[in-house]
């Protein structure tokens, strides 16, 4: 019963993160959860509501207008 507890543990830490962001301010979060990797956060700003990283998000969409 010991890694139920863990899992709980884990639970309660994700929710905690979770609710710390959106008090931020962040209205998207996106999540790689990868088992035992460890905790690492990354924060990424991006302009509008376009996803982060893409092509339109880095000003490097092929079909935009000059």
């Amino acid at each position: 019963m010991e890694n139920k507890g863990t899992e709980t543990a884990d639970v309660d830490a994700l929710i905690a993160l979770l609710d710390g962001r959106t008090q931020a301010g962040d209205s998207r979060i996106k999540l790689d959860v990868v088992e035992g990797q460890g905790e690492v956060v990354a924060r990424q700003y991006h302009h509008g509501r376009c996803d982060v990283g893409s092509p339109w998000a880095c000003g490097k969409a092929f079909d935009v207008l000059e």
